[in-house]
Formats: C-alpha cells, structure tokens, sequence
C-alpha cells in the first residue's frame, strides 16, 4: 500500500462572480418596454506568475525574464537536468501521438461536453489523466502520498540541496516514463526526500503536456461533502487537499485538479511507520464528496487490484459503479465480474492472459474467456500501458452506462 501523509501547500482565495445588468429597449411602436436581460461574466480565477514560473523551470523549460528563478536556468546543474529531462522524454514523445490518436478515435463521446474525470489509487500520474481525457474540465485524483509542498529552489541552490532535488524528481519521473506507472515503494522512499511530495512530479507534467499552472490552493472537505478554501471554519479531522488551476498555454479555458492524500479502503489503514487512516467507514465526509462530484469518467490504471478484495474495498468500488457514467480501466481496476451488463456496455482491448507475477492471485479466469472469444471482436491497442506496459502485452476495458 502506498504511504500516507498529511498534506502541504496552499494558499489564497478564488473568486468568481456573475452580474445582472438591467437593459431598456424601444419597441417599433415607441412605447417604453423594461426587460431584464443576465450578463454572464467570464469567471475570474486566481493567477500568480511564480507558480508557473515553477513549474517550468521543473519540467526543463525556460521561465519569464522577471522569473526569481531566472538566474538559476544558466547554472550547470540546471543546464545537465534539462538536458537528462530531454533524453528521458524521448521514448515517450515518439509514444504520445499514438495515444492521442487512439483517444480521439475511441474516447470522442467520453470527451464531449466536459465533466469531471475521477482517478483513485492515481499517484502523480497527470499524464494519462490528460492523454485520455483532454477535454475533461475537473479532475479529481487520489492516492496515499502526501501532496509536498512548493520547494524554494534559490534556497536549495544556497544550501547546496538543489542537485539532490531535482536528482529525486528524475527518479520518480523516470518509473511513470518507461513503465507508464510509479512504484509504491520507491515513491515512499522519493517523497521523504528533497522531493516532499506528488505535487512536484504532478507540476512537471502539467508543464511539460502544454499546460501553465495559475495557481494553487488548499481545499477542505466539509461534512457534507462540499469544498471550501476558507480553512478557519474546518474540523481539525477535516481532508485538506490541494486544488491547482491550469489551462492549456494560448487557451483561455481554465481547468482544475484537486488532489487529496486519503485512504479509500473501507477499514483503517495502517501504514509500515504506524500512520493510522481511517477508512470510508468512518469518513463519511468522504464518501459525500464522491457524490457531490458530479464523476463522469472514472480511470483506474495500475491500482494494485485493490478492487479486487470483495470486503475491503467495496466501498469505493461500489460508488465508482453507482456514480460513473464511463469508466476506463486495465484489469487491475474493478474486476468484470462487478460489471451488470444489463447496465454497462463493455468494450475490450489489447491482450488479456495472466496478470504480472506479484499479483498472479487476482486472475480473471473470465476476462480471460472473454479475450479468447472470437465473437467478442476485442479491438487492438496500438501501444503499452500499465503494469502489463510492453505493447502487445497490455489490456484495456471501456465501460459506457446504458
């Protein structure tokens, strides 16, 4: 199981406001006539340069003439990390078309109209969150590693810690790179490091996918299951997250992406330094959340077959069923046994055997009857992802609600 931790970060308010306006016209008689006609205003959002400011000089890119980190971009070390990010991204930008390509062709309802796309048990994986589902407006993502905090990078350059930091986000960047996940006991080891944290990683991608950061801010969950920013009026038990706001660079749709560390099994979870979390159980401010989130999509890639566990995790399984409208998932997702197909079509892909042999238990005798059916037309999957990440080796299931 992935490490539990409190999160870091944050910081001010968003606002966001629509006006009335009251509009008088003339009528071809030129008698007087009053209606009332709504002007919406574009919403405001919150925007600091610093953040991604940040984010570039992270993900090897240079940042704005009046960036504080301007000076750090013609140091050796910086120069080296730029030059080792762009050889470590090759194999995946020869990768990204295919992937693009494939989303349009089989994900274009799932990507109309917006929404939000949920993915538990997700790490800092924004990459496939975006590759798959572009188009969706909110994603909410979640997993056990703390979310870390904005580093000061000039003060790590003082310090002499700055090789070792951006050293770490290699590291963590390098497992989701080649093998299109991260490793729960490594990203355990790489987040008590100079790198406290998904939000670094998650940043990196953000930049590098195209994408400015605007900003970022501390979110709570209430009761009921709303949000608010205004932390003064929260429970000390309350889930803080971290909300950032982000559009695609020359775009002026703004998207958000709010990450909470939590724990989504049923019961307590226990971590390997004695953290106790409790479960959804117990945390029904959680669960509330779930369902106030309006999930349109659901992506479940390389979650460790957590699902799997009939009692454990039903919860979470059951809500993703109740709440979704699509879910996009690799066999270590739900597995298909849970699918009413009097209520979900299900669309196959790629190639379905035996699960990898750390989780050789959690076969699906089923699944893997319904790969070796001919009339099932399972369609093919022209690239490598999850724990099976080799192409050709790999599996993907669409589910779309009826």
């Amino acid at each position: 199981m992935r490490l539990y931790h409190i999160l870091l970060a944050g910081l001010f308010f968003l606002t966001a406001c629509d006006n009335t306006k009251e509009s008088t016209t003339e009528s071809p008689k030129s008698e007087d006539t009053t209606k009332d006609t709504v002007v919406t205003e574009t919403p405001t959002y919150p925007e600091e340069g610093r953040f991604n400011d940040f984010a570039k000089f992270i993900a090897g890119s240079e940042g704005r003439p009046e960036s504080e980190l301007k000076a750090l971009e013609s140091s050796d070390t910086w120069q080296a990390y730029r030059m080792n990010l762009d050889n470590l991204w090759l194999k995946t930008n020869k990768k990204l078309p295919t992937i693009k390509d494939w989303t349009k062709q089989e994900l274009s309802d799932v990507n109309t109209s917006g929404g939000t796309l949920f993915y538990p048990f997700s790490g800092a994986d924004f990459l496939h969150a975006d590759l798959f589902f572009p188009e969706h407006d909110h994603i909410v993502m979640m997993a056990l590693e703390p979310v870390g905090d904005f580093a000061d990078l000039n003060a790590k350059n003082n310090e002499g810690t700055l090789t070792a930091y951006l050293n770490g986000l290699k590291r963590a960047m390098n497992a989701i790179l080649r093998l299109s996940f991260f490793r729960t006991i490594a990203m355990a080891s790489d987040f008590q490091s100079e790198m406290d944290g998904t939000l670094h990683v998650l940043v990196h991608f953000m930049s590098r996918t195209g994408h400015d950061l605007m900003y970022q801010e501390k979110v709570a969950i209430q009761p009921d299951g709303s949000l608010t920013n205004d932390l003064t009026i929260v429970a000390d038990s309350a889930y803080i997250g971290n909300r950032f706001y982000f559009r695609k660079a020359g775009e002026e749709k703004v998207k958000t992406l709010t990450y909470f560390a939590v724990n989504v099994q049923n019961s307590p979870y226990v971590s390997r330094g004695g953290l106790v979390a409790k479960g959804l159980e117990d945390r029904t401010d959680l669960v509330n959340y779930f369902k106030k989130i309006d999930i349109k999509t659901t992506y479940l890639k390389s979650a460790s077959y957590l699902m799997h566990r009939h009692d454990s995790f039903s919860i979470i399984r059951n809500l993703i069923l109740d709440e979704s409208e699509y879910v996009l998932q690799d066999d270590s997702g739900i597995p298909v046994k849970y699918f009413d197909q009097n209520k979900w079509d299900l669309t196959f892909y790629g190639t379905y055997s035996f699960p990898i042999s750390l989780f050789a238990e959690r076969h699906q005798e089923d699944l893997k009857e319904i790969y070796l059916k001919k009339e099932m037309k399972v369609k093919p999957l022209p690239f490598g992802i999850g724990y099976q990440y080799r192409q050709g080796t790999s599996n993907l299931m669409l589910a779309r609600k009826k």
